[in-house]
């Protein structure tokens, strides 16, 4: 029997992308699934995709950066089901942008974006999640480790979920929740390449590229879904992908000077160029 069959989970921003892959690896293996985002008919769409599989999706259409919407979704999710065994704080945004030139108005939005809705959320939630020893993953970035050039208030915000995470993971441990943090390498989408054409004013071509030009192969969302989940059944407290990742966020602790050359030497700009 598969870990997740009749397990709850909630994922927030499922409509689409990574957090539609890691609900439909869920509901595969027979979960109840509440997909979360504000666009009700992009999630009803999601959650119809999803209802030849075993398991179960409920779409609820939510605003996670709302306190209210939260409250909401944490009192009818209690009321349905008592408890969670998995929450997925999957909403974010990246940017294009040199950091001096960033409006505050974009370091707020990506601040309230990227880390106070997965604060607010596990805030709602995580006493519906030590009752049955459950997991919460934070969808982090390669910039949670590592910030690279142009990429506006993205690295400033994926650092500061890093650290929530941490924190997390130590205050909930006595509980038996498990706290993971996901690092990955920029994901396949269709956008891939122009998604960032109305940010490129004064920044090298390199920056549109996923990434920011740091020279990786995509990853599929599938089987990045996948892998978070085996994760979670391993209780891991954190995933990079791709693992050579690992190699330069570790020199980067060592060295920072080191980190920031091969930086600068696996991209598609290096300096001197």
């Amino acid at each position: 029997m598969p870990y997740w069959n009749e397990k709850v989970a909630l994922v927030t921003g499922a409509s689409r992308g990574l957090g539609l892959a890691i609900a439909r690896q869920l509901v595969r293996q027979g979960a109840t699934v509440v997909l979360v985002a504000r666009e009700e008919a992009a999630l009803s769409a999601a959650a119809e995709e999803l209802t030849s599989l075993p398991g179960q999706a409920i779409p609820l259409t939510a605003d996670v950066t709302s306190d209210e919407d939260v409250k909401r979704l944490e009192r009818e999710i209690e009321s349905r089901f008592g408890g969670i065994d998995l929450l997925v704080n999957n909403v974010g945004v990246s940017s294009r942008g040199k950091l001096l030139e960033t409006q505050l108005a974009d370091f707020r939005h990506q601040w309230e974006l990227n880390v106070m809705t997965a604060i607010r959320c596990v805030q709602a939630f995580a006493p519906l999640l030590t009752g049955r020893q459950g997991h919460i993953v934070n969808i982090g970035s390669l910039a949670s480790k590592q910030a690279a050039r142009f990429i506006g208030p993205y690295a400033t915000t994926k650092f500061a979920l890093a650290g929530f995470t941490q924190q997390l993971r130590l205050e909930l441990a006595d509980d038996g929740v498990h706290v993971m943090l996901v690092c990955p390498g920029p994901i396949a989408r269709e956008d891939a390449g122009n998604r960032y054409d109305h940010q490129m004013d004064n920044l090298p071509a390199e920056a549109r590229k996923p990434g920011a030009g740091v020279k990786l192969k995509a990853l599929d969302p599938d089987r990045l879904a996948s892998s978070i989940l085996q994760s979670c059944e391993q209780r891991k407290q954190d995933l990079i992908l791709p693992w050579k990742a690992r190699i330069l966020f570790a020199v980067a602790q060592i060295s920072p000077r080191l980190g920031d050359w091969l930086q600068a030497k696996f991209s598609s700009r290096r300096r001197g160029e």
